[in-house]
């Protein structure tokens, strides 16, 4: 009998000691749904708005020149087509890049500040995700994150020229007269 006791109470004290020394381990992992949360949002949403006001134009007057084109195809008329479709092709490209990566900033932006305040240690692709559990979804978190941001669009103007580039140029001969003229 106090072999069978001293048997059970070293296994306990195995099993204890065991339990002591495995770590625990978990990560907090979230999961997102980036297509979905990428163009479900109001950014995204103003993006597409901002991108149709800008091409409305261009896009208008590339068909009229293609009909212009149509009813009277010469070199004039060629010319201008080709002229009107690449202004809306070198613009559009552009601006989608620009406006794109406006977007991808914010997203970002809205990953990192959301798994800083949920202490999550990583944020996953629901695309490379095999399997998950509908617990660790965190698009629409993250769509509801991207609704409070606001992003304007429009297009940065040039910079203005700084004021020594607007003064007037002084030729080199006046500069040597002046500088060769006695003091009154």
């Amino acid at each position: 009998m106090k072999r069978m006791i001293t048997l059970l109470l070293a296994a306990t004290l195995c099993l204890g000691l065991m339990a002591c020394n495995q770590q625990e381990t978990s990560v907090k992992i979230g999961v997102v749904d980036e297509a979905a949360a990428f163009k479900d949002n109001k950014v995204a949403q103003g993006a597409m708005a901002y991108l149709k006001e800008v091409g409305t134009p261009l896009q208008t007057k590339a068909e009229t020149a293609y009909k212009a084109m149509q009813e009277n195809q010469s070199e004039e008329t060629v010319a201008a087509y080709k002229l009107a479709m690449g202004e809306l092709q070198n613009t559009m490209g552009t601006e989608q890049q620009r406006v794109v990566g406006l977007v991808e900033k914010e997203f970002s932006n809205a990953l990192e500040a959301y798994r800083a305040e949920k202490g999550l240690e990583v944020i996953l692709s629901k695309q490379s995700v095999i399997a998950s559990s509908d617990t660790v979804d965190i698009t629409s978190d993250i769509v509801a994150a991207m609704d409070g941001v606001t992003v304007d669009f429009t297009k940065p103007e040039a910079p203005a020229a700084p004021e020594e580039a607007k003064a007037e140029t002084v030729a080199p001969e006046e500069v040597k007269a002046e500088e060769t003229k006695p003091a009154e």
